[in-house]
């Protein structure tokens, strides 16, 4: 019999997994504080939705670089210097399969290039070229003006307060253990 799981989001890093019936199964809890389940709940419809908002971005951003490839540069980008695959799938939460792909399309379109580990010289690292650089800032720029059109009659606090809490909510998951790490009662 499936056990339901209830998982209720709350201020910071705190969030309770309540397993209901049966009543053999134990309660995880970090904290005893729970946010009602009726505003968890709107929270998990307007989540349904934001795949929207993540298309109409992507969309933007595919004019210089294909969905998959905005990610994997970003990732590239943000190493702040060379990297390898490997780096790039973890960045990404990907399989080393699914990274090397999008990584020889970035090569291929030019914005990417991979040169000889001089520590190990079985391994390539990953460089951002010119043409990478410029691709990833004219998407990031394409991305900011279609939000920015969204939020156009949103007040700066609005969209301060959506920023801050969509960080805590990420840094809330991030927090969590892994999904292939057990959670103990």
């Amino acid at each position: 019999m499936p056990i339901p799981i209830t998982l209720q989001l709350l201020a910071g890093s705190n969030y309770l997994i309540r397993m209901t019936p049966p009543s053999s199964h134990a309660t995880v809890a970090r904290t005893a504080a729970a946010a009602p389940d009726e505003t968890v709940q709107h929270l998990i419809r307007q989540l349904y939705g934001f795949g929207a908002v993540r298309r109409a971005l992507g969309k933007a951003a595919q004019h210089e670089i294909a969905s998959q490839g905005f990610s994997a540069l970003g990732a590239i980008y943000r190493t702040a210097g060379p990297c390898r695959v490997s780096d790039v799938a973890s960045a990404l939460q990907v399989d080393l399969s699914v990274a090397s792909r999008q990584i020889a399309s970035l090569v291929s379109a030019g914005h990417v290039e991979r040169r000889p580990d001089p520590e190990d010289g079985r391994a390539h690292l990953l460089h951002l070229t010119d043409a990478g650089h410029g691709a990833l800032s004219r998407a990031h720029d394409g991305m900011v003006d279609v939000l920015s059109d969204a939020l156009a009659d949103w007040s700066r606090t609005d969209v301060e307060t959506l920023a801050s809490g969509i960080e805590r909510l990420v840094d809330a998951f991030n927090t969590l253990p892994s999904s292939d790490q057990e959670v103990s009662s």
